[in-house]
């Protein structure tokens, strides 16, 4: 009840009162389950989590594996552009999202990565992948209050030469492109044997 809230609300309509209005219960019936909104939204945040892909260890060498991971988790934002905020910006504290970082950690140990080359792995394809998210999410005005983009509707009116020269390629359309050279670039440093990272 509390994603289908948020998907059609934003976070700030998700309330415990308006779930529970929603239930047919009292707000104080949801302090039964949930200490808190922080714990509710923490539960919401393990069922986006769920929707990741976790490819089986089997079923693909490491680096397609985290491909398939990255690529799923980006396509949450395409599903849930009002939810994903809760992935990108909200820390994961729960034993669920506890286990989602130790499979994408064994992947980076399979690329042969220490374990400080793993954290930072971990980090800097995190830090892509969200930022992928929240590009689209702000892509589609889906961000509270938005205003009218200018490269999406106006490119024209925008007078700046090397600006005006790239806007066809920073509209809407172009993101999942974008996403895949940059999943392409990093996947190919990691296959180099983590040779971006520092020693």
């Amino acid at each position: 009840m509390a994603l289908a809230l948020i998907d059609s609300l934003g976070l700030d309509g998700c309330s415990m009162r308006r779930i529970g209005q929603e239930l047919g219960v009292e707000a104080m019936a949801l302090y039964h389950h949930f200490k808190s909104k922080g714990e509710l939204l923490d539960a919401v945040q393990e069922l986006l989590i769920g929707e990741i892909e976790m490819p089986d260890p089997a079923s693909a060498p490491p680096i397609e594996r985290i491909r398939r991971s990255m690529r799923s988790y980006r396509q949450i934002a395409v599903r849930h552009p009002r939810a994903f905020t809760l992935l990108a910006a909200r820390r994961f504290n729960t034993p669920r999202a506890f286990d989602i970082y130790e499979q994408l950690l064994l992947m980076y140990a399979e690329c042969g990565l220490a374990p400080q080359q793993q954290a930072w792995w971990f980090r800097l394809m995190g830090g892509f992948v969200n930022g992928a998210g929240m590009a689209y999410v702000a892509s589609i005005e889906h961000i509270p209050e938005p205003t009218k983009l200018q490269l999406q509707h106006a490119p024209q009116t925008i007078a700046l030469p090397h600006v005006a020269a790239v806007a066809p390629f920073l509209r809407i359309e172009g993101l999942d492109a974008a996403f895949e050279f940059g999943l392409d670039v990093l996947l190919g440093a990691l296959a180099r044997g983590g040779d971006a990272a520092p020693q």
